[in-house]
């Protein structure tokens, strides 16, 4: 297993768009809106699109000076130039892979000449993969976006500016609690969760660090910095 240092994907956002104050920033795939509400903090001027409309109630909750559109990735209700960067953070693997090539161009279209496009997507590695692996391993599907991410950059399409790797620290004060949020990420993980609760169980522990008040997990991420390329052609028909 690779030794990556410990990072928050906030920070590491942040050092690469400093400074943040004014610029316009989308978030594609927000979600509950906490990677929003940070920009925003920062002085980002910040929007967010997701499908999933229960996420998009939360995120206005979570992030209230965000515009926030209900979209998907392939189709982004925004015109050409209209941000100074663009984001996926840990949801490029959630878009069909036969749109994921779209979903990129789209990014792509809708920022600025000369701006930046970030992904951040887990790796098959860590003791939190390795924890839920039994209820859930997203290894084929992660290995997807990547596969995307990579045939952007070969056919010309993105301009690969840097990558890097990192290990995202999550907490929990039990193992319950950590069973209790995988669910919460993906309902339809409940009864697998319960199938295989002494499983996942045996891992947490076998894993997981320990510190004062709980225990923590690892999650390796990759990041690519992109920008779009000057002339771009359209991603392949699949």
């Amino acid at each position: 297993m690779t030794n990556r240092p410990v990072d928050d994907t906030l920070r590491v956002i942040k050092a690469i768009l400093a400074p943040l104050e004014q610029r316009r920033i989308v978030e594609i795939g927000c979600g509950r809106g906490a990677l929003l509400a940070g920009l925003a903090q920062a002085g980002a001027r910040v929007a967010g699109i997701d499908p999933d409309a229960d996420a998009l109630a939360e995120a206005r909750r979570t992030a209230p000076t965000a515009i926030l559109r209900q979209a998907h990735a392939e189709r982004l209700p925004f015109t050409d130039a209209a941000v100074n960067a663009a984001l996926f953070v840990d949801s490029l693997h959630h878009v069909p892979v036969a749109g994921m090539a779209a979903a990129l161009a789209e990014a792509a279209r809708i920022v600025e000449p000369g701006s930046d496009l970030i992904v951040v997507e887990p790796l098959p590695e860590g003791t939190f993969f390795n924890s839920m692996r039994p209820i859930e391993d997203k290894t084929p599907i992660w290995a997807e976006a990547q596969e995307a991410i990579s045939a952007a950059i070969k056919e010309g399409r993105l301009l690969l500016v840097a990558t890097s790797e990192y290990d995202r620290i999550q907490a929990y004060a039990t193992v319950t609690d950590f069973i209790d949020h995988i669910v919460a990420l993906d309902p339809a993980r409940r009864e697998k969760a319960l199938e295989e609760r002494e499983r996942v169980m045996k891992r947490f522990f076998t894993l997981a660090e320990y510190v004062q008040g709980g225990y923590r997990l690892r999650q390796s991420m990759r990041l690519h910095h992109l920008k779009p390329s000057v002339a771009a052609p359209q991603p392949p028909a699949r």
